[in-house]
C-alpha cells in the first residue's frame, strides 16, 4: 500500500492534489444539506442516557402526567434587606409582573410562586396583615414570634432555607421561585424563561439587586461563548502551531504546507460533520458541546503526521548517495514508505481510542468519538499525500530553478536535543532494571491517589466563568443550599391494595414533616396523591373546605380494615377521581393494563453531587413496597446520573482502548516482526502514563468529568504515537546497529528528535484551552499538557528498557532473528 503510495506521489504530485481538492469538495458540499436542529438547547438533558431507568421513567411520566413532565424554575435571586417590608414588596412585584406576562402566563402551573415573599405573606396572613400594607416592624415582630413558635417550626425552617445571612446573622439574599410546565411546546417553555429575564432587566427592583436565574439563558450564554470561544481557541492554536513550525521547520515553505494541511484537515472534518448532521445521515449533534474540542485536537495530532513526512524527507535527502535531477522524488518515496506504516500505526489506535467512545452511554461522548476519529485519519491521510504531494512538486520547481531544498535535520532546531537525547538513551539502557524499579514505584503511587479522585458534573461547567449566571450558581452554592430545582419522584405499582395506600401514606407524612424529611428537601409535596387525599380526606387541614365526606369514608374504612378486597380499594380511589378529576389526573394514573402510576414532586436545594445522591438514595429507601417501583427525576436527578454513569461508562472506554491498541500493535509485529511482544512493550508505557496522569489529577485537585473524561481516553491514543514511532525507528536502526544501544540512541536522536518537536506542538497547541471561558475544557488543557509530558518521559524511559530487556532476552535464548543477530 504504501509503496504504491509512494510510487504514485513521486509520479504525479499534481494529481494527487486535485484528487485531494475534488475530496475537500465533495466533503464541503454537505454544508448544503445540514438543517438547524430543531428544540431549545438543553446542555444537561442531551446527556440522559436513552436506556437508562430515568430516560424510561421521564417517559412515563411524560405519558401519564404531561403536566409534570418538563417543569422549569425561574429563580428570582435578590440581594440586600431583603426581609424589609419594602423589599418583600419589590420582588412580590416583580413576580406578578412575570406571571402576568402574555408569554409566560400559558407556561404557569397551577400554583406558579413559591419562596420567601410566598412564606412570609403566608405567616403575615394567618394574623390577618396584608403584605401590601405590612410594615418593616411588623416584619421583624412576625419573624421573631415565627422563630420562637414550635406549632410553626416548619414554617421558620423553610424561611431560613430561602433567606441567606451573614455571619452576625443580617440578611443578605433571598431566593423566590417561578414553576413553568412546557405544555407540549419546549421551545415556548424556553422563550418564556428568556422573557422572565427581560422583564426582570426593565424592572427597578432598587435598592435590591436582582438576578433571575434559568437553565434557558445558562444554556443560550454557554451555547454563545463556546461558538464564539471556537475561533478563538481555533485561531490561537493556530498561531502557535505557525511558531513552532517556523522554529523546527526554519523553512517558511514548509510552514505554508504543513498549515494548508491542516486546513484542509479542518474543513474535511467539518464536511463530515455537516453530511452526518440533520439533512444529511441525522447521526450527530452539531450543536454537541464536546466537538468544540476537535478543531483544536486536530490542529494539535495532525501537525505530528507532517514532522514526520518533513524529517524522514530531509534525512533521504541528506543521505542519498547520488542525488541527481530526482532526488526529491526519491526521498519523498522513501519517507512516505518508511513513514506510512508508523504514522498509520498511530493514527489508526488514536482513531480506535476514539473510537472507544461509542461504548459510552453519553451520546454527546459518542458523536465526539465519530468525529474525532474521522478527524484524526482524515488528518493522516491529508498529511501523508497533501505534504509530501506539495512538497515535491515545490521542490522540483526549486531544482528547475537551481536552488536546493534545505536539508537540516528537525531535531537539530530544538537547542540541545541532539545531544541530550542520546545521553537519555545510554543512561536508561545501561540501567534498564533500577529504571523500571522507579517507575513501578511512581506507577503505584499514582494508582493509589488516583483511587481518591472524585467525579463530578455540573450545570456551570457549560458556562463561561466570568458570566453573570456562573457567579449566581456560585453565590446559591455558598449561601443557600445550592440551585434550587423541582423533582419530580415516579412510583409505579398496583395502588388496588391496602398496602399501596398506606405506603402512599407513610411517604407522604414523612415528606410533610421538617424533621423526618432527607436533608435537601426543602419543603412539603407541592403536589403528590397524598397531598391530594389529605386536602379531600382532613377536615382540619388548610384547604379544609375540600373536605368530602364520601372521599373520607371510604379511605377510612381502607385503613381501618385488613386486607380489603382490590375493588373496594380501586372504588375508594374513584371516589377521589370524582371528587377532584383535574387534581386527581395531574398526580395518579389508574391503569386498565400494568402497574399503576402516581407522582410526588418536591422542591429541592443541595450544594453538591455527593449530597445529591445521598438525597436520592434516601428516597428510595423511604419507599415502604416493592423495590424497583421508584425513580426519581427532574433536572438534578440527571446531574447525579451522569456523576455516577460517568466514571464507569469512560472506564469501560479506557479499558476497550488499551484492548484495541493492544491487539492491533500485537498483531502487526506478529505479522511483520513475529516478534508480538513488542505490541505488548509498545503499550506498557502508556498504561504507565495513564496512571501518572489519574495520580496527577489528584494533585492538582481536578476531578473527573466530562472533559477530564475525554483527556484520559486521548492520553492513550497520544501516547501510542510516540512509543510506536520509536519502537519502529529502533527496530530499522537496530538492523544496522551492532550493539542494541547504538539501535536505540540512534532512534532517539533522529526520532526521539521529531517526537519531542511533535510534543510540543500537540502540548502547546491544546494549551490553547487555557484561553477558554470554560473551567473544564481550561483543566483538559493543563491535563494535555501534563499527559505529553508524562507520555515523553515513559517513551523516553520505560519503552528504552523494555526493548533492551527484550533483546537481552532474544540474545540469551540463542535466537538468531535478524531483529538480534547483532548482539
Amino acid at each position: 500500500m504504501f509503496r504504491w503510495q509512494a510510487r504514485t506521489i513521486q509520479k504525479s504530485p499534481t494529481l494527487v492534489l486535485l484528487a485531494l481538492g475534488a475530496v475537500t469538495l465533495a466533503l464541503l458540499a454537505g454544508f448544503l444539506v445540514r438543517d438547524q436542529p430543531e428544540g431549545p438547547i438543553d446542555s444537561t438533558g442531551i446527556f440522559l442516557p436513552a436506556d437508562s431507568d430515568l430516560a424510561e421513567a421521564t417517559d412515563v411520566i411524560r405519558e401519564s402526567f404531561p403536566a409534570a413532565a418538563d417543569l422549569r424554575v425561574v429563580q428570582i435571586l435578590a440581594k440586600g434587606d431583603v426581609l424589609s417590608a419594602d423589599s418583600l414588596r419589590t420582588v412580590k412585584d416583580l413576580q406578578t409582573a412575570i406571571v402576568s406576562d402574555p408569554e409566560i402566563a400559558p407556561f404557569l402551573v397551577d400554583e406558579p410562586l413559591y419562596g420567601y415573599v410566598q412564606l412570609i405573606e403566608l405567616a403575615a396572613a394567618d394574623v390577618g396583615i396584608s403584605l401590601d400594607t405590612i410594615t418593616d416592624a411588623q416584619v421583624s415582630l412576625g419573624l421573631a414570634q415565627l422563630a420562637q413558635d414550635p406549632d410553626r417550626a416548619e414554617l421558620n425552617d423553610l424561611l431560613g432555607r430561602f433567606v441567606a445571612r451573614d455571619d452576625a446573622g443580617i440578611p443578605i439574599a433571598g431566593l423566590s421561585l417561578i414553576i413553568l410546565d412546557d405544555v407540549g411546546d419546549a421551545l415556548g417553555q424556553e422563550t418564556a424563561q428568556l422573557r422572565a429575564h427581560e422583564i426582570a432587566d426593565s424592572f427597578d427592583a432598587s435598592p435590591l439587586d436582582v438576578t433571575i436565574i434559568t437553565l434557558a439563558k445558562s444554556d443560550a450564554e454557554g451555547k454563545d461563548a463556546r461558538e464564539e470561544n471556537l475561533v478563538v481557541l481555533t485561531v490561537i492554536a493556530l498561531v502557535i502551531i505557525v511558531v513552532l513550525l517556523a522554529l523546527f521547520y526554519r523553512t517558511q515553505s514548509d510552514v505554508h504546507i504543513t498549515m494548508l494541511g491542516l486546513g484542509m484537515t479542518i474543513l474535511w472534518t467539518l464536511g463530515a460533520i455537516s453530511w452526518l448532521s440533520p439533512g444529511g445521515a441525522g447521526i450527530v449533534d452539531p450543536d454537541n458541546i464536546l466537538l468544540t474540542l476537535v478543531p483544536v485536537l486536530l490542529i494539535s495530532l495532525s501537525v505530528d503526521y507532517a514532522l514526520q513526512i518533513i524529517g524522514r524527507y530531509r534525512e533521504g535527502l541528506r543521505d542519498d548517495p547520488e542525488p541527481d535531477d530526482d532526488a526529491s522524488g526519491r526521498a519523498i518515496a522513501r519517507s512516505v514508505r518508511l513513514c506510512g506504516v508508523p504514522v498509520l500505526l498511530a493514527a489508526g489506535t488514536t482513531a480506535v481510542s476514539l473510537l472507544a467512545n461509542l461504548s459510552s452511554r453519553f451520546e454527546p461522548i459518542a458523536d465526539f468519538g465519530i468525529i474525532a476519529s474521522i478527524g484524526v485519519i482524515s488528518g493522516w491521510i491529508v498529511m501523508t499525500s497533501f505534504v509530501p504531494a506539495a512538497r515535491l512538486v515545490l521542490d522540483r520547481r526549486l531544482a528547475a530553478k537551481g536552488k536546493k531544498p534545505t536539508t537540516r535535520p528537525v531535531a537539530d532546531t530544538i537547542p540541545g536535543a541532539a545531544a541530550v537525547l542520546p545521553r537519555v538513551a545510554t543512561a536508561v539502557v545501561r540501567r534498564p532494571i533500577p529504571v523500571l524499579s522507579a517507575v513501578i514505584v511512581v506507577t503505584v503511587l499514582a494508582v493509589v491517589a488516583a483511587g481518591n479522585l472524585s467525579t463530578t458534573f455540573a450545570v456551570k461547567d457549560f458556562l463561561p466563568k466570568d458570566s453573570d449566571t456562573f457567579k449566581s450558581f456560585d453565590f446559591l452554592e455558598e449561601n443557600f443550599d445550592g440551585s434550587a430545582t423541582l423533582m419530580t419522584v415516579l412510583i409505579e405499582t398496583d395502588l388496588a391494595s391496602n398496602r399501596a395506600v398506606q405506603d402512599l401514606t407513610d411517604l407522604h407524612s414523612t415528606l410533610v414533616d421538617s424533621q423526618r424529611r432527607p436533608n435537601g428537601i426543602v419543603g412539603p409535596p407541592l403536589a403528590s396523591a397524598g397531598t391530594l387525599l389529605a386536602d379531600w380526606t382532613d377536615r382540619s387541614g388548610q384547604a379544609g373546605d375540600r373536605y368530602d365526606s364520601d372521599v373520607a369514608a371510604a379511605f377510612e374504612n381502607l385503613a381501618a380494615g385488613n386486607g380489603a378486597p382490590g375493588e373496594e380499594v380501586r372504588g375508594a380511589w374513584e371516589q377521589l377521581r370524582r371528587a377532584d378529576p383535574e387534581g386527581f389526573a395531574e398526580v395518579i394514573d389508574l391503569r386498565a393494563n400494568g402497574l399503576d402510576r402516581t407522582i410526588i414532586q418536591i422542591p429541592v436545594a443541595v450544594e453538591d453531587n455527593e449530597a445529591l445522591q445521598v438525597l436520592i438514595d434516601e428516597l428510595e429507601s423511604l419507599w415502604g413496597g416493592a423495590s424497583g417501583v421508584i425513580t426519581v427525576t427532574g433536572g438534578d436527578a440527571l446531574i447525579a446520573l451522569i456523576t455516577e454513569e460517568l466514571a464507569a461508562s469512560q472506564a469501560l472506554s479506557v479499558g476497550l482502548v488499551i484492548a484495541a491498541a493492544l491487539a492491533i500493535l500485537v498483531a502487526y509485529f506478529s505479522i511483520s516482526r513475529s516478534r508480538p511482544a513488542l505490541g505488548l512493550i509498545t503499550i506498557i508505557p502508556i498504561a504507565v502514563t495513564l496512571a501518572w496522569l489519574l495520580g496527577a489529577m489528584w494533585v492538582f485537585g481536578i476531578s473527573y468529568n466530562m472533559g477530564t473524561a475525554l483527556m484520559v481516553v486521548l492520553t492513550i491514543g497520544i501516547g501510542v504515537d510516540y512509543t510506536i514511532h520509536l519502537t519502529h525507528r529502533f527496530l530499522e536502526e537496530h538492523e544496522e546497529a551492532e550493539q542494541v544501544v547504538d539501535g536505540i540512541r540512534n532512534a532517539m536522536t533522529t526520532t526521539g528528535g521529531a517526537l519531542l518537536a511533535s510534543a510540543l506542538t500537540t502540548a502547546l497547541g491544546l494549551l490553547a484551552l487555557l484561553f477558554s471561558p470554560l473551567v473544564p475544557m481550561q483543566e483538559l488543557g493543563i491535563l494535555a499538557a501534563v499527559a505529553i509530558l508524562f507520555g515523553l518521559i515513559a517513551t523516553f524511559t520505560v519503552l528504552p528498557s523494555l526493548l533492551v530487556l527484550w533483546a537481552r532476552y532474544h540474545r540469551w535464548r540463542g535466537h538468531n532473528a535478524s531483529l538480534a543477530s547483532s548482539n
